[in-house]
């Protein structure tokens, strides 16, 4: 029930951040936290939300997410869309949810249990490339 309330409140959060972001014709995303790029194959779409998990406690918790925009690039935001998320030092899943455009993911890429999407994150890293299934499924 609580991840679902999350879950919610983060869909939220990002639909308001992407309303904020795109209300102007300028794709500049705002400014802090850390940047990354979500791609299929070769190409790239906007409107897919990105929640970060981490393991606590045995527990995958969302600690953080971004919207994508055209270019496929998104900003982190803490779960709450109130400041921007800097990823530190640890082991990360990130699971896909679209907002926008008519797709589906396979599952295993809607539960942090079963993502494909891991990174551990290091000191030296600037930006997190993620890379989902070069087809998506149909609505």
């Amino acid at each position: 029930m609580r991840q679902e309330v999350v879950r919610v409140g983060v869909l939220i959060s990002s639909i308001l951040l992407h309303c904020m972001l795109g209300c102007d014709s300028a794709t500049v995303p705002a400014k802090g936290g850390t940047s990354g790029t979500l791609k299929f194959g070769a190409d790239v779409t906007s409107d897919i939300v990105v929640t970060v998990h981490q393991s606590i406690g045995g527990q995958f918790s969302p600690v953080g997410f971004g919207t994508t925009i055209q270019d496929g690039s998104f900003i982190l935001y803490n779960a709450g869309a109130t400041e921007p998320f800097w990823l530190e030092p640890s082991d990360y899943v990130f699971t896909l949810e679209s907002i926008g455009p008519p797709v589906r993911f396979p599952k295993e890429y809607l539960s942090p249990k079963t993502t494909p999407l891991k990174v551990t994150w290091t000191a030296e890293m600037k930006s997190v490339d993620l890379e989902a299934p070069q087809k998506l499924i149909a609505p």
